[in-house]
């Protein structure tokens, strides 16, 4: 029998259990998209020695290899996703690009490196979409900022798995092994998908009436571009990606500024990620709390986090001891994160027949612009300043692309607060 959820509400359509089952199980395949990239990161000296490849060919390889394809390909797949059983769509994409991330083992030189990369972004950028989609139906509007914060557990869970894996396994088996082992639970979780998880009702929580047609992709595009809240919220969480997506270097400015061993980062990114997750759920506690009352809130926490991360970078790229640096890797996962807000945000501006397609403008034009700029230009402006800087120029390059690209996001967070209550009510004309 289907339970309630909220005393008086509509009842969950599967029941408490199987709900937060089924946000565990998309959770879960999150979390192995998460695990492989960020194993790429602490992968990235051995595969640039082996290989003989040069910073800014390790930024393409992270980021336009990567991103254009991930960014090209979630439209179409979303497309399919706002129409068809997005469980299925889901379960293909996980064993499509687990087994494409085995694939890069075999990899002999740049260009059959990015080649197995591309591939691995075709897959990953199948469940994203429709994983969003599903847990916008699953969970009420009242729950659905705390689902989502539970949701992205993945960037957390996943860099801490992957960096822990990435770090020790690259010490002591290489990068190839490494790269064998990890893609082998997505094959077995995507069977589990498949078999046990269930379709939910599309526009499940909408208010009662006549069933809303599928939308093509131009009626999504110019419905969601008239919002300045969605326009604003697409430009700052671009930027954010790419000052993140930059961020894959860390593992070399820690490996060259300090001195410390791969297991040593694995272990220490293993950390942060685990305490990331207070952060990531206490983003989504004060979200429902503060937007029941006053939804404005919702695009506004975004700019305040993230100035309280940017504060914190700083200070981490400016750490002059391993000391002060394990110290900072404590506290700054404990600053509410953003991801889940946006995500949250961005499901609730869309109608319930665009979701999958609004996620996928987000993540594609994010990936796109940032993915895509972020890597190569890290690596493009470390080059340039290894003159001046010796082995610390990655130090100075991280923060050139985190000071501009935080405070930048943060200003267009802000500006999507000012109409964000106006336009949520679009869609219910």
């Amino acid at each position: 029998m289907a339970d309630t959820s909220l005393p008086g509400g509509k009842p969950l359509e599967f029941g408490q259990r199987y709900t937060w089952l089924a946000l565990g199980l998309l959770l879960g395949v999150s979390t192995i998209n998460l695990i492989d990239r960020s194993i790429i990161n602490l992968l990235l000296v051995p595969i640039g020695q082996d290989l003989n490849l040069k910073d800014w060919q390790l930024g393409m390889f992270t980021g336009p290899a990567f991103g254009i394809f991930y960014a090209l390909s979630q439209i179409p797949i979303a497309r399919v996703a706002d129409r068809a059983r997005r469980v299925t769509i889901i379960a293909i994409a996980l064993a499509f690009w687990s087994s494409m991330t085995m694939v890069q083992a075999a990899a002999v030189g740049f260009l059959t490196l990015a080649m197995a990369r591309a591939a691995v972004a075709v897959g990953e950028a199948g469940s994203g979409p429709a994983s969003q989609s599903i847990i916008a139906d699953l969970f009420p509007p009242a729950q659905r900022a705390r689902a989502f914060a539970i949701f992205a557990f993945q960037l957390p869970v996943g860099a801490a798995i992957g960096s822990l894996i990435g770090g020790w396994g690259r010490e002591y088996l290489g990068w190839q092994p490494v790269l064998v082992i990890v893609g082998i639970p997505g094959l077995l979780l995507a069977l589990v998908i498949y078999k046990y998880l269930r379709e939910p009702t599309r526009g499940y929580w909408q208010p009662s009436g006549p069933p809303m047609e599928t939308a093509g992709f131009g009626e999504t595009l110019r419905f969601l571009i008239k919002l300045p809240a969605f326009r604003h919220t697409v430009i700052a969480y671009s930027i954010w990606v790419t000052a993140i997506a930059s961020q894959s270097f860390d593992v070399v400015f820690l490996e060259r500024s300090f001195g410390l061993s791969p297991s040593s980062i694995g272990t220490l990114v293993g950390v942060a990620g685990m305490l990331a997750m207070t952060g990531y759920f206490a983003a989504g506690w004060f979200s429902d709390h503060l937007t029941a009352r006053n939804s404005p809130w919702a695009p506004r926490l975004p700019a305040i986090f993230l100035l309280l991360h940017l504060a914190l970078a700083l200070v981490y790229y400016n750490a002059s001891s391993v000391r002060m640096v394990m110290i900072l890797v404590v506290i700054g996962p404990l600053i509410p994160a953003t991801l889940p807000l946006i995500m949250n945000n961005i499901q609730s501006l869309a109608p319930p027949n665009m979701r999958a397609q609004a996620a996928a403008l987000l993540l594609t034009t994010s990936t796109l612009i940032g993915m895509s700029i972020g890597p190569p230009l890290v690596g493009l402006l470390s080059d340039n300043f290894s003159a001046e800087f010796g082995k610390d120029s990655m130090r100075y390059a991280l923060m050139c692309m985190v000071t501009v690209g935080w405070s930048w996001a943060a200003l267009h967070y802000y500006l999507a607060s000012r109409t964000y209550a106006q336009d949520l009510l679009a869609k219910e004309r």
